[in-house]
């Protein structure tokens, strides 16, 4: 989903990947009342351009820190747990 208006960072986590952050923001409400979560990688605090590769510890550890800073919805978990289990 492409941006042309800033939006506000509502919380963040990141973690550090050889030198870089892995960061997971949540942006303020749409009109429609919707959060949207972004995505990112960062070198010196600066956003860079190009694909965000992480190991699965990685993107666990990110995704554990998301859900307990509140950028990531109480019930994520357990709604992904549904759509993922066999």
């Amino acid at each position: 989903m492409k941006n042309n208006v800033p939006r506000k960072i509502v919380a963040a986590v990141s973690i550090d990947k050889d030198g870089h952050a892995a960061r997971i923001e949540k942006l303020d409400t749409r009109p429609d009342g919707q959060a949207d979560i972004r995505i990112m990688a960062e070198r010196k605090g600066e956003s860079q351009a190009g694909p965000l590769v992480l190991s699965e510890e990685q993107l666990f550890e990110l995704l554990h820190k998301a859900s307990h800073a509140g950028v990531l919805s109480q019930g994520f978990i357990g709604k992904l747990r549904e759509k993922i289990e066999i």
